[in-house]
């Protein structure tokens, strides 16, 4: 794929940075660049933000430091097979081979449909495989007894800063509490939320659900556990009733503005968990749909919950231990 690439478009200074930006990974408004088409029919950030870096991937895996080196005018299907190669001899997941190449295709078909590629080499392209092959991967969820351990460490770790203590209560929370993904939370506004704004000081959630925008732009309401609420009530106390989005960047002061453009990343929230030395935030998702079943909550009830179209898809997420699988076996199949 290597001896394919080459500088597509010249980038102007004042080109205006796209609909999406991503960790040093910049999209362009270019209705000629293929990139720039593809991204900007996927309806969620969160979906921009997985293509995005999924393209950036597959530029540096085949030797190349930004997307914008990719020339799809002269892409073939030979290429594609060979990304499909470099990837498994890197050992990378299945899931995530077929991710890369999926953004690939995808954005083949842009250059197709802008006429840089033929209709020909557009289907050769197509009927490239990714990898077929599956793998058992072993997640990690929390016990209830580790996140409080974890909420233990956000205390002592913010002594200093009580507004930062709060905030971080109020998110891991919110993770555990609801199983949203880590850029459902990013994009939460105080509109997602039943509020009591009566007292501008003091505002409350009365509502029992949050209203999460997930996937595909597809919109669902999550209930709120009372222990949830609370966390998140007493954030609000800090914060205030003011329109916008729920979490903010906090400065090293305990100051923070309530501003569409100081919300709190998704990529910062992967942050956090690693500074607080818990699991990532997609198994903190887990670790909420795993008690869930374990407290007898029906897996249909589950995967709603969760935003899944598939049953299949949350019977996944959910985790259940060597020791008590040996259990079953041992007590219940003869």
């Amino acid at each position: 794929m290597k001896n394919r690439f080459g500088k597509l478009i010249d980038l102007k200074p004042d080109l205006p940075p796209a609909i999406y930006s991503s960790a040093k990974t910049v999209v362009y408004v270019d209705p000629k660049c293929p990139i720039f088409n593809y991204i900007n029919t996927l309806r969620s950030n969160a979906s921009k933000e997985t293509a995005t870096r999924a393209l950036k991937a597959v530029a540096t895996h085949t030797g190349y430091s930004g997307i914008y080196d990719i020339c799809w005018k002269t892409i073939k299907h030979t290429d594609v097979s060979n990304l499909v190669q470099i990837l498994i001899s890197k050992q990378l997941s299945p899931n995530t081979i077929n991710l890369y190449v999926s953004v690939v295709k995808s954005i083949c078909e842009r250059a197709y449909l802008l006429d840089m590629i033929t209709r020909r080499e557009f289907d050769a392209i197509l009927k490239v495989k990714g990898d077929t092959g599956s793998r058992i991967k072993k997640h990690k969820v929390i016990t209830r007894n580790e996140f409080s351990e974890l909420l233990a460490r956000i205390q002592g770790v913010n002594k200093a800063n009580s507004t930062k203590k709060i905030r971080d209560t109020a998110v891991f929370h919110l993770l555990i509490g609801t199983g949203l993904r880590r850029n459902e939370l990013a994009t939460l506004n105080m509109s997602s939320f039943e509020i009591d704004s009566s007292n501008a000081d003091k505002p409350i959630i009365t509502g029992q659900y949050v209203k999460v925008i997930g996937k595909g732009n597809k919109e669902r309401h999550v209930g709120i556990h009372p222990i949830t609420r609370e966390a998140l009530n007493n954030w609000l106390a800090v914060r205030g009733a003011s329109p916008g989005p729920v979490f903010v960047r906090v400065l090293k002061d305990g100051n923070f503005n309530v501003d569409p453009e100081n919300h709190l990343s998704g990529s910062a929230i992967y942050g956090l968990c690693k500074s607080y030395g818990t699991v990532a935030p997609h198994s903190l998702r887990r670790s909420y749909a795993t008690w869930l079943d374990e407290s007898g909550t029906k897996l249909s009830r589950i995967s709603k919950l969760l935003g899944h179209a598939k049953e299949a898809t949350t019977a996944v997420y959910i985790i259940d231990d060597e020791q008590n699988s040996y259990n079953d076996i041992l007590n219940n199949l003869f």
